[in-house]
């Protein structure tokens, strides 16, 4: 055989264990790394992935090689919908929160269904949109489809609304 035919085989064709092969460094790192180009397959039953240590980046998933670049979470056949702590993707917190962060020159892009957002902390600012780079900035609400007269609806059901502008600004209400 050449060199490009080598393969290096590890099996186990009867153990049914949950750790019937398994790599094990009590003192020091486990490093796989494939040439440019090839992949890295894992697949199996449940993958799971958890951290030893408690430290900040405990677990990082990083792409740094071009600008071609992207990372892809697919769940092609889960139906489940998205509530509190559940969904066909879900991203859970516990004890702390979560945070997006992005290039500015580039869009946050959700589609989908319904979209909820609920606070479940009684302070103020429960839900903000804030816009704060600059004065061409806008915040729009659009329903391009809905023909009832609620089709935007602004409700308050145990406080009031407050509507303000600077004062060299109007507030404009038009209808039909």
């Amino acid at each position: 055989a050449t060199a490009g035919d080598e393969d290096l085989r590890i099996v186990n064709t009867n153990g049914t264990d949950e750790a019937a092969i398994a790599l094990t460094a009590t003192a020091g790192g486990v490093d796989i790394d494939a040439a440019a180009g090839k992949d890295v397959n894992i697949s199996g039953g449940q993958l799971t992935l958890s951290s030893k240590t408690d430290e900040a980046n405990a677990i990082s998933l990083t792409t740094n090689v071009g600008t071609s670049e992207t990372i892809v979470v697919t769940n092609t056949q889960g139906t489940t919908d998205g509530t509190a702590g559940a969904g066909a993707i879900s991203l859970i917190s516990t004890a702390g929160g979560i945070g997006l962060s992005w290039n500015d020159a580039k869009d946050l892009w959700a589609e989908g269904g319904r979209a909820i957002v609920t606070a479940n902390e009684d302070a103020a600012e429960a839900i903000k949109l804030h816009a704060d780079a600059g004065t061409n900035q806008t915040i729009v609400l659009v329903n391009d489809a809905g023909t009832a007269e609620g089709a935007i609806a602004l409700t308050s059901t145990a406080g009031g609304v407050d509507i303000d502008a600077t004062a060299a600004k109007d507030i404009n209400i038009a209808g039909g």
